[in-house]
């Protein structure tokens, strides 16, 4: 189930995250991320998945964005992150 990243709380390498602005249906549409990488103050994701042969859309994200900037969910899956498809809206 998707969850709400709210400020100061911080992503694992791996999570499955989604934006959630007004601009999500026409801007991202339902595009899901997977963090690839986490530093101190931002983290940078990549589209999933990634089905063309181009290089894959990344985005670096500051965490002082969140909640202010930028409204996010982020995947909740009880057992794993393993079930990608529902995570990313195909399921």
């Amino acid at each position: 189930m998707w969850k709400s990243l709210n400020p100061g709380e911080n992503v694992s390498l791996g999570d499955i995250i989604r934006h959630i602005t007004p601009l999500a249906v026409t801007a991202f549409g339902e595009k899901a991320y997977e963090v690839v990488r986490t530093e101190l103050h931002y983290f940078e994701i990549m589209m999933r998945p990634a089905k063309t042969e181009q290089e894959p859309e990344r985005r670096i994200i500051r965490y002082i964005d969140i909640g202010y900037h930028l409204g996010l969910e982020v995947w909740l899956d009880q057992m794993s992150n393993s079930n990608s498809e529902y995570a990313a809206g195909n399921g």
